[in-house]
């Protein structure tokens, strides 16, 4: 960016009290930016929220599920709901445990600020489930999350083996 300055007998110097010189158009972009950069918060990304989630459980377990697969189910609670993550945490488990599955590992994350408001709200609660079951179940799943008002966004994917 030019620094403005002022020519005087002496030769060129600083000038004060002004503001700096921008081309045209460009100081309404840069509001424009400026603007959205405020609104918008901290953007989340994928790799921002993996070192902060919560440990596991450590429910690793060994059981044998017949023509079971492995899934990662990951769904976003709302944040300032009491007792929210921990009644559909227990209703998931529960679900998947009555259709003979197995849970492997399960992580919470913070209260933390969702990259565009769902539904008007601006925080969220990350669960992140790793089970392996029946394909079955997956549709029950499915429905139990459209159903619950509190599960803002869910997404259940098979893992390769």
């Amino acid at each position: 960016m030019a620094e403005n300055t002022t020519t005087t007998a002496e030769g060129t110097t600083p000038a004060e009290n002004s503001a700096p010189e921008r081309a045209e158009g460009t100081n309404q972009r840069y509001e424009r930016g400026d603007r959205a950069e405020r609104s918008a918060g901290p953007r989340v990304t994928a790799t921002d929220l993996l070192p902060e989630l919560g440990e596991g459980e450590g429910l690793a377990s060994d059981k044998e599920v017949s023509n079971g697969r492995a899934y990662e189910v990951t769904y976003i609670v709302q944040a300032n709901v009491a007792n929210a993550v921990e009644e559909t945490q227990e209703r998931v488990k529960t679900l998947i445990e009555e259709a003979d599955g197995a849970l492997d590992n399960v992580r919470v994350s913070e209260a933390r600020r969702l990259a565009y408001p769902i539904d008007k709200k601006s925080d969220g609660v990350y669960v992140v489930i790793n089970a392996r079951f029946s394909k079955d179940l997956t549709f029950e799943l499915d429905r139990y999350f459209k159903l619950e008002e509190r599960v803002l966004r869910h997404v259940i994917l098979r893992e390769d083996a």
